[in-house]
């Protein structure tokens, strides 16, 4: 009988350590996109390069574009500090200031509401608004 104990506690006890060693990790942050380009011994006429160019300078003009906007859904708002849903399981923290140019004028933020924000852009990933516009 105690022989039986002790072998269902060890077990027990095993499978108890096997779940707490099983922690979960969250996903690794995503690795930055390269562009593609051509290596610079390649010789391509000046008409394909001239396009070439002219593409990777909008990709780089996009990423800019949406590293200073947010748009979505308002999550979170209280004085200064605003949250806003831009995706599937993704936030941007917005900070405002004195001179935020909220349009149309004399709306106040709410939650729920669709807006556009525009701003600079924060080392930390979040976003200095400069106009917020309240899409309807």
């Amino acid at each position: 009988m105690f022989t039986r104990f002790v072998a269902v506690l060890t077990l027990a006890l095993s499978f108890g350590v096997a779940a707490a060693s099983a922690q979960t990790y969250p996903a690794p942050a995503p690795t930055p996109v390269n562009l593609p380009t051509l290596p610079p011994d390649v010789r391509v006429d000046p008409i394909t390069r001239a396009a070439i160019d002219l593409g990777i300078q909008i990709i780089r003009y996009q990423q800019w574009k949406m590293s200073n906007q947010a748009v979505g859904d308002v999550t979170y708002f209280k004085r200064f500090e605003m949250q806003v849903k831009t995706g599937r399981d993704s936030y941007r923290n917005v900070h405002l200031h004195q001179g935020t140019v909220i349009n149309p004028r004399g709306v106040s933020i709410e939650l729920g509401q669709r807006v556009e924000v525009g701003g600079d852009a924060q080392p930390d990933g979040s976003l200095s608004a400069n106009v917020i516009t309240i899409v309807r």
